[in-house]
């Protein structure tokens, strides 16, 4: 069976929503991931993507960051500020996953910050469950993020039902590219695939990402781990890298397409 394959919105970040599903389509992905920064902004973009999208098609909207104060504690104000749009617009263009974040917090020790990411995870999915979407939680690794491995990640959403994970590439390069060990491959909703160039690993942002197989992450073995683990996709290409912005988004959604299928072979 063909592995399911879905563009996220990021890689084509300055082409309208309703055009990423355009593309996405023609050059064979089952779907795409959407991008709160362009719905919230452009409000005509969720009305066109209500009209067109077909059922499964976007299998989620990005990021609500579990915003925690100083001290570690949930920010339920600011968290349910957050919430409240992106959950309606789940609902307008039928996504049922929402991606939740931990917040680039320097200086913030991760032993609060797990505390804080609890709440307002459970806060997160109940929220979401009255409208019928789920909550899937994908751990950053940059340094100044309190919760920036895979372990971290398992041990904020241990024993908390109904929160899936997602797994990112370069984030798991960014932390080390360590054995997932004891990470709950089962659990897991999605994995994003992108690379990175040949920098230290701690120094990786966002915009340095490449298509699988033009840079030094271990992809191989991370799939190797998660088939073994029993995961079987949906994998989703996302970069963030703006060169890719410039070029002609049929292009770098075929080239992506190629890139990754490749890597899944």
């Amino acid at each position: 069976m063909t592995a399911a394959i879905y563009l996220n919105g990021a890689t084509l970040m300055t082409t309208p929503t309703e055009g990423v599903l355009a593309i996405a389509r023609k050059a064979g992905y089952a779907g795409i991931e959407a991008r709160a920064e362009r719905l919230l902004k452009y409000t005509a973009e969720v009305r066109a993507m209500a009209e067109m999208v077909r059922p499964d098609e976007v299998l989620t909207l990005n990021g609500v960051p579990l915003t925690l104060r100083p001290d570690g504690q949930m920010d339920r104000e600011l968290l349910d500020a957050e919430l409240l749009p992106r959950l309606r617009i789940c609902n307008e263009i039928d996504t049922h996953c929402l991606i939740a974040i931990p917040p680039r917090a320097p200086g913030l020790e991760t032993r609060r910050a797990i505390a804080g990411t609890r709440d307002a995870l459970e806060l997160a999915r109940d929220r979401a469950d009255a409208v019928g979407v789920r909550i899937a939680f994908e751990f950053l690794g940059f340094p100044d993020c309190p919760i920036n491995t895979p372990a971290m990640a398992a041990e904020a959403v241990d024993g908390i039902d109904g929160i899936e994970l997602v797994l990112d590439s370069c984030h798991w390069h960014a932390s080390g590219s360590q054995p997932l060990g004891g990470f709950p491959i089962g659990h897991l909703a999605l994995v994003h695939l992108n690379d990175a160039p040949a920098k230290p690993p701690r120094e990786i942002e966002d915009a340095d990402r490449v298509l699988p197989g033009d840079g030094v992450i271990r992809l191989f073995d991370l799939i190797d781990e998660l088939k073994s683990g029993g995961y079987a996709g949906p994998w989703s290409l996302e970069t963030f890298n703006s060169s890719f912005w410039m070029e002609d988004p049929h292009a770098v959604a075929g080239r992506g397409f190629a890139a990754v299928a490749r890597i899944l072979e």
